[in-house]
């Protein structure tokens, strides 16, 4: 039976056959196509699709924070070269050293913090004022390297690719590297503790999510959802009204509608949503903390609560409002939400 629908509507619209060969994702082919189906049944016009305008993200260099330099002196450094610390700071103080890319900032950063815990308990017993303030530079750098690790989420290049710069909108199935994705983005955010990385594993992560760009495909597909669902519901309701299913028995008409509901927005767009929902909610985590930590940039903070937290919210109503409407107007002709078998 499902079969003989499929051919049916086939037969109904011809160019179904040649829908997703040619323009965009499939996403937006289906989205297009659900639209056009609608459309001809009931023979009223749609609202079109709107083309997807680009993220919104703020300019990296004004979320980059500047991170105060911690002096020391001449007497001081001359002590320290007994320690791997004291190389260290000369590195820091090279040419180099001064142009650090934000991945490399946190590596020195994450040594520096080990290497002064190595010192102070050298010069404990030999130098005790050089010690004790070493402890006082320690608990300076343990804060800055928040900040370190916050200017690496926020105004790297990688993490803006990922976060604003998506090449295409999600899909049901293939999404490339996806999956390693989410797990470098987890990877990225557990650098906020001090636990041991190198920086060729950092970089390598940092990559990763240049690659998958996944939190930017959530952003614009669910996004884009809702800006086609929800005015296509607000299109859709006096025209389902409409529809006659008298004494609750469904025309024709009721039929093929929901024939098109069931072979574009159930089979195609729905999938696309269910995974939406699956990587939104394994990256909730980390929104929730780079919305509330103080380490990061104000602007930061509004754009991920803007597309990863409301606009998440916003995405869930628009989906549940057209289907509610769709569950009223097939309750009203008796018919199943599934084709039948």
């Amino acid at each position: 039976m499902l079969l003989r629908l499929r051919n049916s509507l086939l037969v109904l619209f011809p160019a179904l056959l040649l829908t997703g060969c040619f323009g965009g994702s499939a996403l937006e082919d289906a989205v297009e196509d659900y639209h056009t189906r609608l459309s001809r049944v009931l023979e009223a016009p749609l609202p079109t699709p709107d083309n997807r305008p680009a993220l919104n993200y703020p300019a990296s260099a004004s979320l980059r924070q500047a991170i105060p330099s911690v002096n020391v002196n001449l007497r001081e450094f001359y002590a320290l070269q007994n320690c791997e610390l004291g190389t260290l700071v000369a590195e820091r103080n090279t040419a180099v050293g001064k142009t650090q890319q934000p991945s490399q900032r946190l590596a020195y950063e994450t040594q520096l913090l080990a290497s002064i815990d190595e010192c102070i308990t050298r010069l404990r017993g030999t130098d005790p004022t050089l010690a004790t303030r070493l402890t006082t530079i320690k608990s300076v750098k343990s804060q800055q390297r928040q900040q370190v690790w916050a200017n690496l989420i926020q105004s790297g290049q990688e993490m803006q690719y990922a976060l604003s710069m998506p090449r295409a909108l999600l899909q049901a199935n293939g999404n490339r590297d996806a999956r390693a994705g989410l797990s470098a983005l987890h990877y990225l955010h557990e650098r906020r503790t001090l636990s041991p990385f190198t920086l060729n594993e950092l970089e390598s992560q940092l990559q990763q999510t240049a690659s998958a760009r996944l939190p930017a495909k959530l952003f614009q597909t669910q996004r884009y959802l809702k800006q086609t669902l929800s005015p296509l519901t607000e299109a859709l309701t006096p025209l389902l009204a409409a529809v006659a299913c008298p004494d609750g028995r469904a025309s024709e008409q009721a039929k093929i509608l929901r024939n098109v509901f069931y072979l574009f927005f159930i089979e195609k767009i729905q999938p696309v949503g269910s995974r939406i929902n699956d990587y939104h909610y394994q990256l909730a985590p980390l929104y929730k903390d780079w919305t509330t930590m103080p380490a990061f940039h104000p602007d930061f903070r509004a754009y991920i609560e803007n597309y990863g937290v409301s606009g998440f919210a916003a995405y869930q109503r628009a989906v549940d409002e057209h289907v509610q409407l769709w569950q009223e107007f097939l309750g009203r002709c008796n018919l199943s939400p599934q084709a039948p078998g």
